[in-house]
């Protein structure tokens, strides 16, 4: 048997697909025996801090005149180091490149010899926007090729980073993966609290960043109900009030419904009939993931990973971005037809078990961490 690891985390806490991915993880990693520090400036949504092997340590932003606003990087740096040094970490699996990757090589230099290596998982944003800015490129390319090993959740975001990026360090792609929890309520208790009664629910989990393109969903549904019966559930991992005007601006106030801060988000898959989303681009997509291990067919504009992921008319319906006449009439069909629902719905449960299981991904992060481990000792 394997000795196990001691892992340091580095993710985001919000809600988003790298810091679920991450959290989820840590917890899968902490079950086959291995201890993992969780480092962040507060502890991740849906993080199980009662894990014996789940250890988080609080990185706080700092606050000081001089600074036009709190500095997250080197404070992170720091608290890496004393990390390290008090629990002889073997590795260091940094999600994000800035600012997690950055403050890792700077732990990296301050702790010597004695460092551990640095593994670097991107997840999209840093690498498609960041990576395009002047500002932080030099610097994208440095901690990048300072990573002992690069690993991205689609061979599209791969391809992307390699465009950017004239990289000599190796990217390993390794697919998001996600696991549903048992469904503690009823799928008629959810629809009675959100009054939707028998109508036909889509679903929208994000942040409801500006790449979401919340409006461009709103303009589908409202397009589609002037057709048929839609209804929509956002259940937001930021403040609804940026998307609340839309709503009204639309008046679709009784076509939509909004819940936050929601940890057992299986109830509401469990509750709905399809997933919907409209960004203006995806790495991957962990939201349409979440949908179809709960048997929920997709529509989604065809952008970045999302083709990786859905099987158009298999498992879902993939329009051209920007499409809202596609989009609100894909909305209309799978409204008006349930059988297709039930068809691509199956085909989405099945794909998901196959491609993108906790068990085959989770085999592919550790034997990631292993290789590297033992290039170093050979070194």
């Amino acid at each position: 048997m394997e000795e196990p690891l001691n892992i340091a985390l580095l993710c985001h806490p919000t809600v988003g697909g790298s810091g679920i991915l991450a959290t989820e993880l840590g917890h899968r990693l902490a079950d086959r025996g291995h201890e993992i520090y969780v480092i962040s400036e507060r502890p991740p949504f849906r993080l199980r801090e009662d894990h014996p092997r789940i250890h988080f340590y609080e990185s706080t932003p700092v606050e000081f005149p001089l600074f036009k606003s709190p500095d997250h990087t080197l404070p992170l740096a720091t608290r890496i180091t004393e990390v390290c040094a008090n629990h002889q970490i073997d590795l260091i699996h940094a999600h994000y490149a800035i600012p997690h990757t950055a403050a890792a090589w700077i732990a990296k230099e301050l702790i010597g010899q004695a460092a551990p290596p640095i593994i670097t998982t991107l997840h999209g944003t840093d690498i498609i926007y960041l990576g395009a800015m002047s500002e932080y490129r030099p610097l994208l390319q440095h901690v990048l090729e300072a990573s002992n090993l690069v690993t991205c959740v689609s061979r599209n975001l791969k391809e992307r980073t390699e465009q950017l990026f004239n990289l000599d360090t190796e990217i390993e792609v390794v697919p998001n993966f996600f696991e549903p929890k048992p469904v503690t309520r009823s799928r008629e208790d959810i629809r009675a609290s959100l009054d939707v009664g028998d109508g036909v629910l889509a679903i929208h989990a994000s942040n409801l960043r500006s790449i979401k393109r919340i409006d461009l969903m709103l303009d589908a549904l409202k397009e589609a109900v002037s057709r048929c019966d839609a209804n929509l559930l956002i259940m937001a991992g930021a403040e609804v009030s940026r998307i609340q005007p839309e709503i009204k601006k639309r008046d679709l106030e009784s076509h939509v419904r909004i819940v936050d801060d929601v940890y057992e988000i299986d109830n509401y898959y469990a509750a709905s009939d399809f997933t919907l989303y409209t960004s203006e681009y995806e790495s991957f997509c962990l939201g349409i993931l979440e949908g179809m291990r709960h048997g929920l067919p997709s529509i989604a504009f065809e952008v970045g990973g999302i083709p990786e992921v859905v099987v158009n008319e298999d498992s879902g319906i993939l329009v051209p971005f920007g499409d809202i006449e596609a989009l609100g009439a894909a909305i209309v069909r799978l409204v008006g037809d349930r059988d297709c629902r039930k068809e691509m719905g199956a085909s989405a449960r099945a794909r998901a078990e196959k491609e993108f299981s906790a068990g085959a991904i989770v085999d592919s992060y550790l034997g990631a961490y292993r290789r590297v481990l033992a290039r170093e000792s050979s070194m």
